[in-house]
């Protein structure tokens, strides 16, 4: 390495480092700008940035040569500016813990090292030490952050796939011990926000709006409303923060009160200044505001008011920086434009969803909120296809429209990336030939819709069940003819389209018509008796997964398989009963399994108890499949029973004695002819 060699003459390293830190000489200006952009952009995420970019970050690089058994850092050891690149060697990670040292990761050629630590703010949790000569490349944090706020596509590479360390054979992380994971995850949602929740990132310091406390009340609100801002931050000579101008200030003083808009600032500023650290969590800094009744909050070097003020946050600024909070995550979705957002976005969701559930967060509860949320990327989906059409020159047709959700995500239950069923209504046209012609432009719409739902980590419906499918857009004339026609003798394809279809739910376009789809359903089949036995009887025949002393009985899936199937056997057959009893007692105002069993336990008495066990059942079901599908990278429904607490265990036999129970009341509710 006759490179290696020469830096190493040029930048003598000290043979003992307690952080990262360069010799002096090292902020020389590097000779070999090119070679350095030639080998970054062989590796990711470099490759995924602008080629001038990533030049310009080569051009202020420096290098670094650590000879074998030397380390780069020692755990504990402030990270310093800079992030580095494994241009050539081998270094490993040794985890120092318990009184004993572990290697847990070693990094190759083409990796980035530290950036876990620069990315949290915190020391290094690791040593890095080089198992080889090593060559490295410097590269500046601040210039690489900015670079990856700006790609969506290099950001959400590092995110999933840097930001974590490997033991040798299974995923690791070095995640500080907290209270409630000694207690066994026994925390609450509040804990979930905070655990999740982002460090405040302080903007560039010269959007910072400051006058002096000399400063006329006319010119503070002069400056706050050329900049359109809602305060003015007092500061002193050296910028510490003194007090705050709102706008609501300057009414309440010299509208109101008929202050003299010429005298100081300091006379109606609001002080002190409640301030925070940059390494505050964005969710604690909200919180503190709510409790003391504050619109904005200041940002200081330490967190004190005694040193040099850095930015003023507001609630909507520390909303869009509190990490995993779902308000926080709507607002994103509706400014992203690329599919590697979307796909980090949906990351996030599913981060959220995992830390809810284990705080004991209830799984319908989220399933409204994943919901929200979901509907809101379809929403913003739609939007982005539907130009991409008017971009081809094509036009979407000039009928009213509307785009549903149908199945679990109509009811408000879809939390994992399964499948997203949906469908298509729109109005008709004034021939069947006009009618196809609209619904080929609508199936196209749909089309790019469902590809970008794919390219965020949804699975296509194995059945078809998607509006790009002809048979799930059609016109409100040709869905009516269809219910219409169900009775006694549905089976098949066109039952389950018709149990599907029970569950639609307005997400886009024009309301009225999923609205009229949806009560015209529902009064077909509350007028077919018929068919609601051929319902109850699907419910009925479905047997729990229980033998008659109690123990689960499982079901073969391949070679050494043998799980519980937990939708079919479970979950199906209280969410059957569940819609099927809310039509035969007339209650339809909801779409979740949850809130149908809460309607039924207010307003049918003989099935208050029942009802609640059922609600509080499915919940349970819920959220044990969705856990599974977190821990096995699936839809969750199959579930090996020897993976279960002994608790675990007992709740869900006690499920299952609940189906039973069920299962009897609606056999009474309709009996069957057999």
């Amino acid at each position: 390495m006759p490179h290696a060699r020469l830096f190493l003459e040029k930048y003598p390293l000290s043979p003992a480092r307690g952080s990262l830190r360069f010799h002096p000489d090292m902020s020389s200006k590097n000779v070999i700008p090119e070679r350095i952009a030639e080998a970054l952009m062989r590796f990711p995420p470099f490759s995924m940035l602008p080629e001038k970019e990533v030049h310009d970050l080569a051009g202020n690089a420096t290098v670094w040569m650590v000879p074998a058994g030397e380390t780069v850092w020692k755990q504990g050891d402030n990270p310093g500016e800079d992030v580095l690149f494994l241009a050539r060697g081998r270094v490993e990670y040794i985890w120092n813990h318990e009184d004993r040292s572990e290697r847990v990761d070693a990094r190759d050629v083409g990796d980035v090292l530290g950036l876990s630590a620069l990315v949290r703010n915190e020391p290094f949790r690791v040593t890095a030490q080089a198992i080889e000569d090593s060559l490295l490349y410097s590269l500046s944090w601040a210039r690489m952050r900015v670079l990856l706020e700006q790609h969506d596509t290099a950001r959400n590479y590092v995110r999933r796939h840097l930001f974590w360390a490997v033991r040798v054979g299974t995923p690791i992380e070095f995640s500080e011990p907290t209270e409630s994971s000694v207690a066994g995850r026994a925390k609450n949602i509040l804990q979930a926000h905070l655990d999740g929740a982002q460090l405040v990132q302080p903007r560039p310091p010269e959007r910072l709006l400051t006058c002096g406390p000399d400063a006329s009340i006319h010119e503070a609100a002069t400056l706050m409303s050329s900049k359109r801002v809602p305060s003015v931050l007092v500061v002193d000579a050296q910028r510490r923060p003194l007090g705050i101008v709102t706008s609501n200030g300057l009414v309440k003083h010299v509208v109101v009160d008929g202050m003299d808009k010429s005298g100081p600032v300091s006379r109606i500023m609001a002080s002190p200044v409640f301030t925070i650290s940059p390494r505050a969590s964005a969710t604690a800094a909200t919180l503190l505001m709510l409790r003391e009744r504050i619109g904005q909050i200041c940002i200081t070097e330490d967190g004190t008011p005694d040193t040099k003020a850095l930015d003023v946050c507001t609630h909507k600024d520390l909303l869009a920086q509190s990490g995993h909070h779902p308000a926080g995550l709507l607002r994103e979705i509706r400014f992203a434009k690329s599919p590697a957002r979307f796909r980090e976005l949906c990351d996030e969701i599913q981060t959220i969803a995992q830390s809810y559930l284990e705080a004991g967060v209830s799984a319908i509860y989220l399933g409204q909120i994943c919901a929200e949320l979901y509907d809101e990327l379809a929403q913003r989906l739609l939007s982005l296809a539907a130009d991409e059409l008017a971009d081809a020159g094509i036009k979407l047709p000039r009928v009213p429209w509307s785009w549903m959700s149908v199945g679990s995500d109509g009811r408000r239950e879809q939390i994992l990336r399964t499948d997203m069923d949906n469908a298509l209504v729109f109005g008709p046209s004034a021939t069947p030939a006009e009618d196809e012609a609209a619904r080929a432009i609508f199936v196209k719409l749909a089309s790019l819709v469902i590809d970008k739902l794919v390219a965020a980590g949804f699975a296509r419906c194995q059945g078809g069940v998607m509006a790009l499918n002809p048979k799930w857009c059609r016109t409100i004339n040709e869905w009516t003819t269809e219910i219409e026609a169900l009775g006694a003798q549905t089976d098949g394809e066109a039952l389950l389209r018709a149990t599907v279809l029970y569950d639609l739910r307005y997400v886009a376009g024009e309301r009225e018509l999923c609205d009229l789809l949806r009560e015209k359903i529902q009064q077909t089949v509350s007028t077919q008796p018929g068919l609601q036995r051929r319902l109850a009887e699907l419910i009925i025949d479905t047997t729990p997964p229980l033998n008659f002393i109690g123990r689960f009985v499982v079901e073969t899936l391949g070679v050494g398989n043998q799980d519980l199937d937990l939708k079919s056997r479970g979950m199906a057959p209280l969410r059957d009963a569940a819609r099927l009893l809310s039509l035969r007692h007339g209650m339809n105002r909801h779409y979740s399994t949850g809130g149908r069993w809460d309607e039924l336990r207010r307003g049918v008495p003989s099935m208050q108890e029942t009802a609640a066990l059922a609600r509080e059942g499915y919940d349970f079901l819920l959220r044990l499949r969705t856990l599974n599908g977190l821990r096995r990278g699936d839809s969750g429904r199959h579930l090996d029973p020897s993976t279960l607490t002994k608790l675990e265990r007992a709740q869900l036999a006690n499920v299952f004695d609940v189906v039973r129970t069920v299962q009897q009341i609606v056999e009474v509710e309709f009996p069957q002819s057999r």
